[in-house]
Formats: structure tokens, sequence, C-alpha cells
């Protein structure tokens, strides 16, 4: 029996779109237990958006690949008891199995699959297919009976960006689409040339056009040279800039990562662009906005761009 103000740890040990996702758990459990204490446990890659989530404390943890340094964090950053440890993602994955190791939980709960037999089983069998992830996870948590919460994405957002809206005033930037080529994988990423036609079309057709270029891009430079003429070119520092940028656009066009995510928050319309296959197929991940389009990477510049989405 847990208590009515428990300590709960969530498993946030992935990307920035990930946690954008898991925002019904977080609702769910605030319903439940209004007085809960809830602990993220997080990485470098999404703390810029974690640590401004009201509802909840925090604890940075290094890559999976320093996994050994875990139980010192952990029990240095914290002394209270677990009572439930909600897992989002697979467990499978020694990096995240040794959490429940680490803090040994009264109860552990998360997204279930037939081949683990350690979790508290939900009342019924939870069908992902052709659902969006973060309905996925407001379902899960009724399934384990809680209140179900709506399942939409959710982001926390800086206060300042005093920077960014400096730049937009100067470029006198304005009405404009958010064009972002970048995933966290080449595959799923547009090239230059690709990049350059999207951008052609859109501008042939009177919209102005905003490119995202953050930090870990290696040839930023080769970007900057060849767009540039076309487009207006923000050298975004952080996630949060890139929010307050999509926040003021008019829309997004975006290969599969969180700006979609972030774009569909907002319910600002979207075109999002994924590689065939099963991904392609089911709607987990695609935008959640009203007004959205969706095509494949590899689709003709025609196909992917449907302007009248940009169009109240």
């Amino acid at each position: 029996m847990l208590p009515n103000d428990p300590n709960v740890f969530i498993n946030a040990l992935f990307h920035i779109g990930d946690y954008l996702s898991i925002s019904p758990i977080i609702e769910a459990v605030k319903d439940k237990w209004p007085s809960s204490n809830i602990i993220v446990l997080c990485t470098k890659k999404n703390e810029d958006v974690v640590k401004y989530d009201t509802r909840i404390t925090y604890i940075c943890l290094p890559q999976h690949r320093c996994w050994y340094k875990y139980p010192n964090i952990i029990k240095n950053k914290t002394l209270i008891k677990a009572d439930l440890l909600i897992e989002p993602a697979s467990v499978k994955r020694p990096y995240r199995s040794i959490i429940g190791f680490i803090l040994k939980p009264e109860l552990t709960i998360g997204l279930l699959y037939k081949e683990y037999d350690h979790l508290q089983l939900p009342l019924i069998t939870l069908e992902k297919h052709n659902v969006s992830m973060p309905e996925t996870y407001s379902v899960m948590m009724a399934e384990y009976g809680f209140n179900k919460v709506p399942g939409v994405f959710k982001v926390f957002e800086s206060k300042e960006n005093n920077r960014i809206e400096n730049i937009l005033e100067d470029k006198g930037t304005q009405d404009y689409l958010i064009i972002n080529p970048f995933a966290s994988t080449k595959d799923r990423s547009l090239s230059i040339s690709k990049s350059i036609d999207i951008i052609n079309k859109l501008v042939s057709e009177g919209f102005n056009c905003a490119l995202l270029l953050p930090p870990y891009i290696k040839n930023k430079s080769a970007w900057n040279r060849k767009l540039n003429k076309i487009c207006d070119i923000f050298f975004v520092d952080s996630i949060q800039e890139s929010i307050y940028l999509i926040k003021k656009s008019r829309g997004v066009v975006s290969v599969d990562t969180s700006v979609i995510h972030i774009a569909s928050s907002y319910n600002i319309p979207t075109i999002g662009l994924y590689l065939p296959g099963d991904k392609f197929e089911r709607k987990t991940w695609h935008p959640q906005s009203s007004r959205k389009h969706i095509e494949l990477l590899s689709g003709d510049v025609e196909d992917i761009i449907k302007s009248d989405i940009f169009h109240s």
C-alpha cells in the first residue's frame, strides 16, 4: 500500500521529445496524489526542458556509458525512500534497469511488453499502434487505476529568451515558417540540397522561412553559406531558444524530432517528414496539431509541401 503523499521517481533517461511525451504520467500522478513528491531522473540531453517543469524536482545523471556513476549521484542527491518507480521506456537496457536496483522502490510500473514479468501488470493489455505516444502514456496510467488525463505533448519553457527575441527584431523576421532539417541520426535528416529545394518552394509561394541551426551541427558554415540568401538563419544555443522561435512561428516543416512535438504542444501547423516502414505507418510520433501533413523524407518537394495547412 502506497502512502497518500508518495515519493514517485520517473526514469526519464532519454531524449527531449520523449520527455515531452510523458507529461500525462506526471499529470496522472499529481491528480491522484496532489501532495506527492515527483523526482525525475534525466540526462544533459533533456535537462533543458526538464528543469523548467514546475511539477517536479529532478536529478541529472550522466549518459548511459557512465552508468557506474548512478549509485553515488542518486544516493548523494536524495535520502528519501522510493515508494513508486515509473519506467516509461524499455527496461531491457541495462543502464535503465540499474535504476531499480539502486532505488529499490516498493512498486515499479511502466510501459509493458510481454517478456517483462517483473513489473506490476496493468489491468488490460496496452495497444500502442496508431496511438500517439502521450495518449499511450495516458492510457497506460488509466490501466494502472489512475484517472484518465489528456494525452498531449506538453512543453516547459524558460521565460527569458531575450537573445532570440532581439535577433528576431534585428532581422525583422515576421510571419515565418520554421525549417528543421536535423534529427539525431543522419538517415532521419535532410541534406542541404533537399532543404534548399523545400525552402525555394515555400518562398515561391510567398512564405518567409527561418532555419534552426543548432550548435552540434559540424558543417554549420556550409549550411549558413548556402542557405542564408533564401531564408533567415538562427544559430540556436539551446532547445529553449528553439521553443521560443517555434512558438512565435506561423508553422513548422521538420524531420522526425522534438521540434515536431514542440509544435504539437502549441497546435502549430506542421509538416512532418519520416522514414518509410512501421514508424511512418504508426501515429505514435506524428504531429498532433490540428493542421498537419505527413510525408516521407524521400518524397518529392511537390508532395512534401502542402501549403494550405499554413493558411488559417
